[in-house]
């Protein structure tokens, strides 16, 4: 069998990403909801299962990507790339009759899900579980650090593309990532398309963030909340959970969320 090129792996991604992940009981609600993974999951991990199962129990269609963040995938494509990725996960949605689109997740897809939630005014909501992680927190770190200087170095001499070995963060956990300079930096970037806070003044739509008590993560989360436009349905929530604790401790929470959101007429 030959080798499977780059080009190839980022194609199966893709397919991996947009592949048939709305399976459970039949969705009586015209809201559906797309949820993605922290850093190193999948679609359906473990982390996610019992809050997407109980969505799907509560009527709602649920979609499950996996993510350019995923253990499969890792950093195989440039942050504002995977966002573009939702779109497909959005269409699959409204195919199967969804008139309402929340979409969500837990860290990294928290993350995104709000950033996405800043492009998106027409969103019927953003679920924020654990949104992290906060490149201007991470930066301090001395290994991503220095790894983000030699991918800001390659990238001004001209080496945007060149793969390397970049040290990241999961969940106080360090790794290595082997992608591009610049697929690098667009993650780890103060400054740049993954620091959500900058973002939380444009997103229009209702949001709800849950947060743990447990959760370094988290611990600015009151304060990064008021930054969001006023909306009545806007909820923060606080759960006695660690960080990969927070979907389940939250689901409660989200269902009471979600009748509310499906309460109001579709604009």
């Amino acid at each position: 069998m030959p080798p499977i090129s780059r080009r190839h792996v980022t194609a199966l991604g893709l397919i991996a990403a947009l592949g048939p992940r709305c399976s459970g009981p039949r969705a009586s609600s015209d809201i559906g909801i797309v949820v993605m993974h922290g850093t190193q999951g999948f679609g359906n991990d473990s982390t996610t299962a019992f809050f997407n199962q109980s969505l799907r129990g509560a009527g709602y269609a649920v979609f499950t990507p996996t993510m350019c963040w995923s253990r499969s995938r890792i950093y195989d494509a440039a942050f504002p790339d995977c966002l573009h990725e939702i779109d497909g996960a959005v269409a699959t949605l409204k195919s199967g009759g969804a008139r309402r689109i929340v979409v969500g997740g837990q860290s990294q897809g928290g993350n995104a899900a709000l950033a996405y939630g800043a492009q998106h005014p027409e969103l019927a909501g953003v679920i924020a579980l654990a949104p992290a992680p906060r490149p201007d927190m991470n930066s301090h770190n001395p290994a991503i650090a220095r790894s983000f200087a030699e991918a800001k170095a390659m990238i001004a001499g001209g080496e945007s593309n060149r793969r390397a070995s970049f040290a990241a963060m999961n969940n106080g956990q360090m790794f290595t990532v082997v992608t591009t300079a610049a697929i690098y930096v667009s993650f780890v970037d103060p400054d740049g398309p993954a620091e959500y806070p900058n973002l939380l003044a444009n997103v229009r739509p209702p949001v709800i963030w849950v947060a743990g008590s447990e959760d370094p993560t988290q611990r600015d989360a009151a304060s990064l909340f008021t930054r969001l436009p006023a909306n009545p349905l806007n909820r923060l929530v606080m759960v006695n959970a660690v960080h990969l604790g927070t979907p389940g401790a939250g689901t409660p929470a989200v269902l009471e969320w979600l009748k509310a959101l499906g309460a109001q007429p579709p604009s």
